[in-house]
């Protein structure tokens, strides 16, 4: 049986990520699973972030794959900076982020085009 992702499964799995130190790279300002930090992680902090992003990405979406305003609302509301909008350059494409302390999870849809 399906169930949905729940406020308490994202503070949970932000709870989890919350402390993880910025590694001594050039990545100041990146997301926590951005290659510029991800790379550089533990294993295990590694699956954190891995589980944080997959439970962000199925919350902050409705069963269409769009927006779920309520839940970004309620994630706003908790204390999380959460943004998840079109794609102002593709229709197609979702982009946003949420942020816990230092730290911002990427939710993005993978870009369809090349990265400069």
């Amino acid at each position: 049986m399906f169930k949905p992702t729940t406020i308490d499964d994202v503070r949970q799995a932000l709870k989890e990520v919350e402390g993880i130190e910025r590694p001594d790279a050039d990545n100041e300002g990146d997301p926590l699973n951005s290659p510029s930090v991800y790379k550089y992680l533990s294993d295990e902090n590694q699956e954190k972030v891995d589980r944080a992003e997959e439970v962000l990405r199925e919350y902050v979406r409705n069963p269409a794959g769009e927006p779920n305003n309520r839940a970004i609302t309620e994630l706003n509301k908790n204390g999380f900076t959460a943004r998840f909008n079109q794609d102002q350059g593709d229709p197609y494409r979702y982009v946003g982020s949420v942020s816990i302390g230092d730290w911002k999870i990427d939710v993005s849809d993978p870009s369809s085009e090349e990265d400069d």
